[in-house]
């Protein structure tokens, strides 16, 4: 399975300038960054220095706030908040450009962090998006099960807030050593102390914390993880007997005796205290059920329930909400979901497979499907009820939950204004109090601009940006409201290519069928498991 690290610096380039990687966080298909992203390029690959893209000689985008779009989403449906960011282009275009301009000198560091084979890291991104769920699977889970045949514990942990507590400055030590990143601290051509410096320009100066949202992120993360176990790995000359496999900033540590977990836990938890990180307590274990504890415990329960998916719709439903309460946000509890969404949609289309079982009489079909869906109308207030309190406490299903609403209102309720806007309020009233639900909101109005429902929810610029689009408003591209910061401090040329390039395709949205279809969802980048 080939990764980003396979590939020549100009593929890499073109990897890290696509859309799917400019933003992992998945959203309504009509918004694209191709374009946006290639006429960016095209105009910084002309230039002679960087300080062109700069207004004035001494207005940096570090002297500013709101450079990139920040995209909060409720991560527990409680307290806990995640925060995606929609780096500025141009400054993401720029980043692009200097890392895969010294490509050699970053594959040399990921070899140096390769060194120790006991150290296994499995979460580089891959060359293709779509396998990186399988690479989890193979590299994580099934390396696992296949060393619980040589160690006899597993302990578990992962860092708190793992991309929020990164430190810059860290960056060039881990490309560069720590020492040489000392000494040239101040030196621009090294390639750290670029990536340093453009980070601190999307971040109000500030050295703490990489946005997250986007494989290039992912990246750049790994270089810092890398490091770190480069610093693990001076730590434990003296142990032998274990095999450590990281995904992103989850560790597997196996061993064949607790000390030696303990003291590799240890190790590690000063390192990172070091960095300014921490382990999560709450996440650390360990367990001498190797096998078991492989498998995700969501993946686990639904392998030991089997449920079969031939039950009702609601008891299908209640059984989905058990999980959710059991492992929220979980790979297994999307997946259930989808289920759920393909069961739906095959009562609401309903077919006879045995054409021999359908009364020949003309219009037998038609009658079914009436009688099916006079079924599910009764039940389906029910089924709302369900979905959204299971889509309130679990924000990384808001994809999928939007689109078995879109089923529901689609096909039962797509001559009937009144009873889609009641569908919408009763969702609205129940999301009102939860802060930070913009995600849904996205994901809502994706359904709400086919039906012709409006959306009233507090401003913000993608949501409205969208309606205008959609609505065909009378105002040219220039006038949306701006996404990112940029006239405080970016040259206007670069300021016209970004009105110029719309990232809400009204193409694409005129041709949205009222029903999500799967190939839309995608499953990957935060809802993926």
């Amino acid at each position: 399975m080939r990764t980003v690290l396979d590939l020549t610096s100009d593929k890499a380039k073109a990897f890290f300038l696509n859309e799917e990687n400019y933003c992992n966080v998945k959203l309504p298909s009509y918004f694209k960054f191709n374009d946006l992203l290639k006429a960016i390029d095209d105009e910084y690959t002309q230039l002679k220095s960087e300080k062109e893209i700069y207004k004035t000689k001494n207005e940096y985008p570090s002297n500013f706030e709101n450079i990139n779009y920040k995209l909060f989403s409720n991560k527990d449906g409680r307290y806990a908040w995640r925060l995606f960011q929609l780096i500025h282009p141009v400054l993401y275009v720029s980043l692009v450009n200097h890392i895969t301009n010294d490509w050699d000198t970053i594959k040399k560091a990921f070899d140096r962090f390769k060194d120790n084979k006991k150290i296994i890291c499995a979460s580089i991104p891959t060359a293709n998006q779509k396998q990186q769920i399988n690479a989890w699977v193979k590299n994580v889970e099934q390396k696992s099960i296949e060393l619980a045949l040589e160690y006899e514990y597993l302990f578990e942990t992962d860092i708190v807030d793992c991309y929020g507590a990164i430190y810059t400055h860290s960056i060039p030590w881990a490309i560069h050593t720590k020492i040489t990143a000392k000494d040239k601290r101040k030196d621009k051509q090294y390639i750290g102390n670029k990536i340093d410096m453009l980070l601190q320009g999307m971040n109000y100066g500030q050295t703490n914390g990489i946005p997250q949202g986007s494989a290039l992120m992912d990246f750049i993360a790994e270089m810092v993880l890398g490091y770190i176990d480069e610093e693990l790995t001076k730590k434990l000359i003296e142990c032998d007997d274990y095999r450590i496999i990281r995904y992103r900033d989850d560790y597997r540590i196996f061993t064949n005796d607790i000390a030696t977990g303990k003291k590799i836990v240890k190790e590690l938890s000063n390192i990172l205290a070091d960095m300014g990180m921490r382990l999560n307590n709450e996440k650390t274990k360990d367990s001498n059920d190797i096998v078991v504890s492989a498998i995700k415990a969501d993946k686990m329960q639904v392998i030991i329930d089997n449920r079969p998916d031939s039950y009702s719709l609601q008891h299908q439903l209640l059984y989905i909400k058990n999980l959710s309460e059991q492992y929220p946000n979980s790979g297994k509890l999307i997946s259930k979901l989808e289920d759920f969404r393909v069961a739906l949609s095959r009562q609401l289309n309903y077919q006879i497979k045995n054409k021999k079982l359908l009364c020949i009489r003309r219009g037998g079909l038609k009658k079914i499907k009436k009688f099916k869906h006079k079924q599910l109308k009764k039940q389906f207030k029910v089924l709302i009820s369900i979905l959204t309190s299971i889509a309130l406490k679990n924000p990384r299903c808001y994809p999928v939950f939007a689109a078995i609403v879109g089923e529901i209102i689609c096909s039962l309720y797509k001559d009937n204004a009144n009873q889609k806007e009641e569908i919408f309020d009763l969702i609205f009233k129940k999301f009102e109090s939860e802060a930070n639900s913009e995600l849904l909101y996205l994901w809502l109005q994706r359904i709400a601009l086919v039906c012709n429902v409006t959306i009233n929810t507090s401003p913000n610029k993608l949501l409205d940006n969208a309606k205008k689009v959609y609505a065909n408003s009378p105002i040219s591209s220039g006038d949306l409201p701006d996404i990112w910061n940029s006239k405080d401090w970016l040259d206007p040329d670069f300021c016209n290519i970004i009105k110029d390039n719309d990232i809400i395709n009204k193409e694409v949205m005129e041709q949205l069928d009222c029903v999500i279809h799967k190939d839309e969802l995608g499953f990957n980048g935060i809802f993926s498991g």
